[in-house]
């Protein structure tokens, strides 16, 4: 006997807002993460945070998503994070989304090999909030 369970849409709304909606968030550089990991506190994350050379973290907060019918998922607007380097070099490893409050990171996306942006360079980077059954 074949059976078949479908979640609804709205379910899905209501999962992806409880996890995402309105919470403020931050994306950040790292340049050398040693023995950390995804696991690791985001503490120890944020204590290695770049500075200086035009530097600045991208900050905001998550509105609200809709449903993709194509995807089958409810998906939150996506974080979108541009780095640029000014008056010298940014060398990284790893890019890191924190949500405010929160003892962990949501994600970190490893560089290998590790990025040199020099002044005027810059790097994109899109995070997709979504939530699937």
């Amino acid at each position: 006997m074949a059976y078949t369970t479908t979640i609804s849409q709205l379910e899905l709304k209501r999962q992806a807002d409880l996890a995402y909606l309105g919470k403020s968030y931050k994306v950040f550089l790292v340049g050398a993460s040693g023995a950390l990991t995804a696991e690791s506190l985001a503490a120890d994350w944020l204590a290695l945070e770049l500075s200086g050379n035009g530097y600045a973290a991208i900050t905001g907060t998550v509105g609200a998503g809709q449903y993709r019918a194509a995807e089958q998922r409810y998906e939150m607007p996506a974080i979108v994070a541009t780095f640029q380097a000014a008056g010298g070099t940014l060398a990284y490893t790893t890019v890191c989304l924190h949500f405010t409050g929160e003892p962990y990171l949501h994600s970190i996306t490893v560089e290998s090999p590790a990025i040199s942006l020099t002044a005027g360079q810059a790097k994109n980077y899109s995070f997709t909030l979504a939530q699937d059954d």
